[in-house]
């Protein structure tokens, strides 16, 4: 599990929110990383501390690799 403190929330030229999330690597050296505000909880706002988790997408991996061996199999017919 990954901590992330949000430092602020930006407008971009689109108007899109983005959140600016810092992530600690080291004493003194953090990550910064730009999440659009809508991924985030509700109400999540400048000073929140998250828990960011990674897990892995079974379903998303399958559909790739059948829509790669498609495409492969197309490819070797041509």
């Amino acid at each position: 599990m990954i901590r992330a403190f949000v430092d602020r929330v930006e407008t971009t030229e689109r108007g899109d929110l983005l959140a600016v999330l810092l992530i600690r690597l080291a004493e003194g050296d953090y990550l910064q990383w730009l999440c659009p505000l809508e991924w985030l909880p509700p109400n999540t706002r400048e000073g929140d501390w998250l828990r960011v988790e990674f897990t892995p997408d079974a379903e998303a991996q399958a559909e790739m690799r059948t829509d790669i061996e498609s495409l492969l199999q197309e490819l070797q017919e041509e």
